[in-house]
């Protein structure tokens, strides 16, 4: 279908005048309305404003600078380019023309050829801005659909991980996950293992976004799975590391890592297993220390090698000992001068609230973390994870 002319608005006082224009222009194929003075011509504009206007100064009533004017404050027409047609030649006035909001002048007696030229160089601008504003308007409209989409991508890995504050299996365990965006790569999960015993694993997948959050929905398919079939922390992680590399293509090149454990009341001991994820602080509130849960013998993150090998091994954990577990976010954070929060930092915030329970252990770290980093943008998620064994 062959797209409709552009439409050119003429107002003038003088019916000869508008003649003239009015044969002129449409003999080049343009659409022509018109109107004899002010009132008549924003009219015309609030109907449906044109794609040019020419307008006259020196009219009765209503001059073209008050016309002008009040185009320029309807919304709907500001950006209609408007040429003053006018036998005025001082500067002022051509001043004045500007400050109302003209974009062009053609001067009385007027040349058909410059009239031509002008007009189809102004429409020429009008339909790039009428181009754009439709290309906005899509792209607004696109971003609206990938923000409600994100939004419903947030509420389903939210509906993946815990509560804030869950109390399972004798446990009660205290979270807080930030995303860089509305999702993101970190994820926990918890389970019962059976009266007293408690499995946990955190992850962290490279990158951020959508594509990371969709391999927490994988990663916590597979610990559901596995969880029903092992309680030993080294075999969950290397069923995980299996799959990753069954199931994950190699053009993605995605890999996380992970920590998983299992804390059991009844002989208080702690099970766990490491595929490259930053070690846990034990915190020790019988003795008011805070230490790392580590080994020599780490494995691979998930993902890099598919013979990894993920040993488990075992430490007291008593009845007043707490765990907390962390993803990288929360001590690779900057600060103004570039300083990272470090795990040292987070340790010594560990110590200075030792004996307080997962909640305060928490919101103190969130607070220190945020005074440390503040003004200083995200780049990374942020999961934390505190669980104390006296909670019933």
């Amino acid at each position: 279908m062959k797209d409709p002319s552009p439409i050119i608005l003429v107002v003038d006082d003088e019916p000869r005048n508008i003649r003239v224009l009015q044969i002129l222009l449409e003999a080049k194929g343009y659409t022509v309305i018109t109107a004899e003075h002010g009132q008549e011509a924003l009219d015309h504009v609030k109907a449906g404003p044109p794609d040019l206007i020419l307008l006259d100064i020196m009219m009765p009533r209503m001059n073209g600078f008050e016309v002008c004017q009040r185009i320029r404050a309807d919304e709907d027409a500001q950006f209609v380019p408007i040429v003053m047609v006018t036998a005025l030649t001082e500067a002022h006035d051509r001043i004045k023309a500007i400050e109302v909001g003209a974009d062009d002048f053609i001067s009385k007696p007027f040349d058909s050829y410059e009239i031509i030229a002008r007009a189809r160089s102004l429409l020429r601008v009008k339909q790039y801005h009428d181009a754009l504003k439709q290309a906005n308007q899509e792209l607004a409209e696109h971003n609206a659909r990938l923000d409600m989409e994100l939004q419903m991508a947030q509420e389903v890995q939210a509906s993946l991980m815990p509560q804030r504050i869950t109390n399972m299996a004798g446990f009660q365990i205290v979270s807080h996950y930030s995303p860089e965006i509305a999702v993101g790569g970190d994820f926990f999960d918890l389970w019962e293992v059976g009266p007293g015993k408690l499995g946990v694993l955190i992850s962290d997948v490279m990158g951020h976004g959508v594509p990371a959050a969709f391999v927490t929905v994988f990663i916590k398919t597979i610990v559901e799975e596995m969880r029903e079939q092992t309680d030993d922390p080294g075999r969950i992680l290397e069923v995980l590391n299996t799959r990753f590399d069954k199931s994950m293509s190699l053009d993605l090149a995605i890999f996380a890592t992970a920590f998983c454990a299992v804390i059991d009341r009844s002989d208080q001991t702690l099970r766990w297993a490491n595929a490259g994820h930053p070690f846990p602080f034990l915190i020790r509130r019988g003795l008011g220390v805070c230490e790392t849960v580590e080994n020599e013998s780490i494995g691979e993150g998930l993902g890099l090698l598919s013979d990894s090998i993920y040993h488990t091994f075992q430490v007291p954990f008593n009845p007043s000992d707490g765990l907390f577990l962390y993803t990288d976010g929360a001590h690779e954070l900057q600060n103004s001068n570039g300083e990272e929060f470090s795990p040292e930092r987070l340790q010594n915030v560990l110590v200075e609230q030792n004996s307080n329970p997962a909640t305060v252990l928490v919101d103190s770290v969130v607070q220190a973390i945020d005074q440390f980093s503040v003004g200083i943008p995200r780049e990374d998620d942020i999961t934390i994870v505190a669980i104390d064994a006296h909670a019933e």
